[in-house]
């Protein structure tokens, strides 16, 4: 699919252009916009290819025409958010590769049974420890961590929190494949998930776990997906 130059602009002909209702400027300005969007999503897809497998290239390029258009509507919504901390297509490429990423996981799970993997998901089976590795202890308290999580997601979480835990944090699976196998809303998919880590982080507290000493060891600024 060839695709034209996009005009280079500053963040403030971006902002100026797109927002000058009705002129030629606007029209040649959403245009250049939602080319740059549709590069993006392009780009994104053949880089990350795994999840369209199977998928013919004008499909492929119809799904990124989409994408993009979904884009640039949201992006078209959301200018006031823009506070020029980055350039304006730094920001705009965001809208796009977080759709494409949400599609990517659609496509990834579009074939398969999800009755299938809800009822026979597994946690995954992390091994930490490495005689080879450069620090043995550390790995052996993240093991024992892994180990008592496992345990507490499989005995402690009702059946149901633990198959959407399990779905939604380790396997992956679209929030709203979720909604439709449980016939839920979105937010009480996200009220299960919050409520099964809330007891996950009281159970690992009662066995002498803090949440500090658990990030401290797994090396991350960020709370762990499961935690």
């Amino acid at each position: 699919m060839p695709l034209s130059r996009v005009k280079t602009r500053t963040n403030a002909e971006w902002l100026s252009e797109l927002r000058a209702d009705g002129t030629a400027a606007q029209a040649a300005a959403i245009e250049d916009l939602r080319l740059y969007l549709l590069r993006a999503v392009l780009y994104f897809f053949s880089a990350s290819p795994g999840d369209l497998r199977g998928l013919a290239r004008p499909e492929i390029e119809q799904i990124a025409q989409d994408l993009a258009q979904d884009a640039l509507l949201t992006i078209l919504k959301n200018l006031d958010e823009f506070r020029g901390e980055s350039k304006f297509t730094t920001w705009a490429y965001r809208f796009a590769i977080n759709m494409s990423l949400v599609e990517a996981r659609r496509q990834r799970w579009k074939n398969v049974s999800l009755d299938r993997i809800l009822e026979n998901s597994e946690l995954p089976d992390f091994q930490f420890q490495d005689k080879d590795s450069p620090d043995p202890d550390r790995a052996a308290q993240q093991q024992e961590i892994w180990n008592q999580v496992r345990e507490v997601i499989e005995h402690d979480l009702t059946e149901r929190q633990r198959a959407i835990l399990t779905a939604v944090v380790f396997d992956d699976v679209p929030v709203d494949l979720i909604t439709r196998q449980f016939k839920m809303n979105r937010n009480a998919v996200y009220k299960m998930v919050h409520d099964a880590r809330v007891k996950l982080k009281k159970r690992l507290e009662e066995r002498g776990f803090e949440v500090d000493e658990i990030l401290n060891l797994f090396g991350s600024p960020s709370t762990p997906r499961w935690a």
